[in-house]
């Protein structure tokens, strides 16, 4: 009897030391969400890639800027740069001169007098600075995307710099979609100390 149990007792222990080290199943593995991107969101992700991946055509494009400086009922002053671009590359044009300007008149002051004797000078610096990245768009081979920097400080019209308390100039940045060979007046700028008006034309044409 006592044999009977003690085989019933091992047989227990066994069985029970087998279930301890019997593996237990995996947790299930928690699955990602997948919630749906916007549609919008969507679209801009698919354009912003498609843009980057998209090759430059083997095409250059003229561009040309014509600055139109008037003040008052005088003839306008016209400046006009011209450059060569090849597709989704960057030139710039820089273009600077020092011009002398009288600031202080010395001598006679009474009715009657004769003419001023002294003249003293300062020099001014007068630029036209282009920067211009155009882009051919793709799907409509005629237009083009064109990015662009326009810092103009001129010469005072006239040519009465040592009476006017300020000078016009012009900084720009733009970007502007054209169609080739058709000009576009992209900005009309008016001096804040006077009736001057800078007026910027720009034609962009795709050379095939």
């Amino acid at each position: 009897m006592l044999k009977r149990v003690a085989i019933v007792i091992c047989a227990v222990a066994v069985a029970a030391s087998a279930y301890a080290q019997e593996p237990k199943p995996a947790a299930a593995a928690t699955k990602p969400a997948t919630a749906e991107q916007p549609k919008a969101a969507a679209e801009k992700s698919q354009a912003t890639t498609a843009k980057a991946t998209e090759p430059a055509l083997p095409v250059n494009i003229k561009i040309e800027m014509s600055i139109t400086d008037q003040s008052g009922t005088n003839p306008p002053a016209k400046k006009t740069v011209s450059m060569i671009v090849g597709d989704r590359q960057r030139n710039s044009i820089r273009s600077s001169a020092s011009v002398r300007v009288p600031t202080t008149v010395m001598g006679p002051a009474k009715a009657g007098d004769t003419p001023p004797q002294m003249v003293s000078y300062n020099y001014r610096n007068v630029t036209i600075n282009v920067d211009a990245h155009p882009t051919i768009i793709q799907k409509e081979p005629n237009k083009l995307t064109l990015e662009f920097v326009i810092q103009y400080a001129p010469k005072s019209g006239g040519g009465q710099e040592d009476l006017e308390p300020g000078m016009a100039s012009l900084n720009e940045s733009m970007t502007v979609i054209l169609e080739s060979g058709k000009p576009m007046v992209v900005s009309q700028a008016a001096d804040p100390t006077s009736d001057r008006k800078i007026t910027v034309e720009v034609t962009a044409t795709i050379l095939k």
